[in-house]
């Protein structure tokens, strides 16, 4: 299964590499490699910072700790988004946590041009031990709490989904991780319903 970015928010795309999958969590994060390659395709990582992340941390229970770690930080980034939703608390440990890793941020922005016309700041990440890895997430997080609506975030209304997304539809009316997956088929079952009570009618 691929992955999904669907969250709007980096940190609700990486809570997102754990699905289900006919009723069956699946984690789509299983080696490094599978981190690197999610930070690549979520613009964490560039191409080249991927390659020197590959080249340089090559010891096996250094980068295994690492992957241990994202996968610690996405439970507790993934029971904080649920408090968040039910409008609790963020827990105090994750705070502490995510100034941790705050505090590890190296690297220098830049301006780049969009593809719109338009610009965006992009960072650029001086990795220098592996844990800097997850520093962007951190960042995201915080964002979230600092700039989001916290009322906009939201879990799929199918309850067979467990994706998460924070909503920017003008009238903040999304109810599906994507239409083209859980709203379609949401639409389906509807259509079906409908379609069998009528037959059902004397």
């Amino acid at each position: 299964m691929s992955f999904q970015f669907v969250g709007n928010y980096k940190c609700l795309d990486f809570i997102n590499t754990e699905v289900l999958v006919r009723g069956k969590p699946m984690d789509l994060l299983n080696s490094f490699e599978d981190l690197v390659v999610w930070m690549v395709v979520a613009g964490i990582l560039n191409e080249a910072e991927a390659g020197q992340v590959r080249t340089n941390w090559t010891n096996f229970s250094e980068v295994e700790n690492l992957l241990i770690q994202a996968k610690a930080l996405r439970t507790r980034l993934r029971e904080a988004v649920k408090d968040i939703i039910q409008e609790k608390e963020v827990p105090e440990p994750l705070v502490t946590e995510i100034n941790s890793l705050l505090a590890r941020q190296t690297g220098y922005a830049e301006l780049v041009r969009t593809r719109g016309g338009g610009f965006e700041k992009r960072t650029h990440a001086s990795l220098s031990e592996p844990i800097q890895m997850l520093v962007p997430l951190a960042e995201s997080f915080a964002d979230l709490l600092c700039y989001g609506d916290l009322t906009l975030v939201r879990k799929c209304e199918n309850s067979a989904c467990v994706l998460h997304f924070y909503d920017t539809t003008k009238n903040h009316t999304r109810r599906w991780c994507s239409m083209e997956v859980c709203g379609n088929r949401a639409k389906a079952a509807a259509h079906y319903l409908r379609k069998r009570t009528q037959t059902d009618r004397p």
